[in-house]
């Protein structure tokens, strides 16, 4: 093992002990956005560019062995908006990687002031896992398992690469061959687009802000992107979403697998009890972090 990957194990360590202490005492709260950022990661394996714009970059880490690496391909979240980035589930890459897969996070551009996301963030999120493809032979990869995971807006990305092979060839999101993937963990995913953007409030503003406007002013745009209307037929989806989410409903989840269920989908909602809340899902000691490997080790 290098020494990177030692940093890394150890790092988690320490991490993830005085965090089980910590939700031992406090345990009545859902976790905090404050908790997510005070996390520290070690650096990535990797960084490389999939296209010109300096947020156009993933992060490979890769497990020790010589492969072929099983591969976790994350979307961060934070309502798809500019003042978050990557940097949160660096923490949450380092423990993925530590169980044995290779983790390839995404960053993408998001909408800056006076501008909206489309189709920028989402042609980002495409081409973002499409890279695997240049980078597969040279890392010992393996694209026959793919697993796609997505927290919060992230996981509204991933749910809609899932399906996107459904566009037609004239949209401007349409994409030739675009690379397949087995599975998607959603942790606390927006599903329903036009539901979630029916106020302006908080992160919801984001979902209209990257959609240029309002469900009823970009209706196309948003029958597009939201997965509750682009299902992903057989590809695996395991949902996990916490009772006490404060910024992404439960009810979003619900939602989801009900009508991909109902259309011959193989989607399973895993609810967490109260207290668990939006930031839990991706914390390396949080109380969904047992769940998450173990739907992680499922073939």
């Amino acid at each position: 093992m290098n020494s990177t990957r030692v940093y890394r194990a150890l790092t988690g360590w320490l991490m993830i002990v005085p965090g089980l202490l910590a939700a031992a005492v406090a345990g009545a709260e859902p976790a905090s956005w404050e908790e997510v950022i005070a996390q520290s990661a070690g650096p990535a394996d990797h960084v490389m560019a999939y296209g010109p714009h300096p947020d156009q970059f993933g992060e490979l880490r890769l497990p020790p062995g010589s492969g072929p690496h099983r591969v976790v391909v994350m979307i961060h979240g934070g309502c798809w908006l500019p003042d978050f980035d990557l940097d949160h589930v660096r923490p949450l890459a380092d423990a993925i990687t530590a169980l044995g897969f290779a983790t390839w996070t995404i960053e993408y551009r998001r909408p800056v002031a006076g501008e909206d996301g489309w189709p920028d963030t989402f042609l980002d999120a495409a081409a973002g896992l499409d890279a695997l493809r240049d980078l597969a032979e040279t890392y010992s990869l393996d694209l026959e398992q793919i697993t796609l995971l997505g927290h919060s807006a992230g996981g509204q990305l991933a749910l809609w690469l899932a399906a996107r092979s459904g566009l037609d060839v004239s949209h401007p999101l349409y994409a030739i061959q675009p690379l397949a993937v087995a599975r998607v963990l959603a942790l606390a995913a927006v599903t329903d687009l036009v539901d979630y953007a029916a106020e302006a409030e908080g992160c919801r503003a984001g979902a209209r802000r990257v959609l240029g406007g309002t469900p009823e002013e970009q209706a196309a745009r948003y029958r597009a992107v939201s997965p509750v209307e682009n299902l992903p037929g057989p590809v695996r989806v395991e949902l996990v979403h916490g009772d006490n989410d404060r910024i992404v409903p439960l009810r979003q989840s619900e939602r989801f697998a009900e009508q991909a269920n109902a259309a011959g989908g193989r989607v399973r909602l895993h609810r967490l009890p109260a207290p668990v809340g939006h930031f839990d899902v991706i914390l390396p000691y949080g109380a969904g972090w047992a769940l998450l490997q173990a739907l992680l080790e499922e073939r």
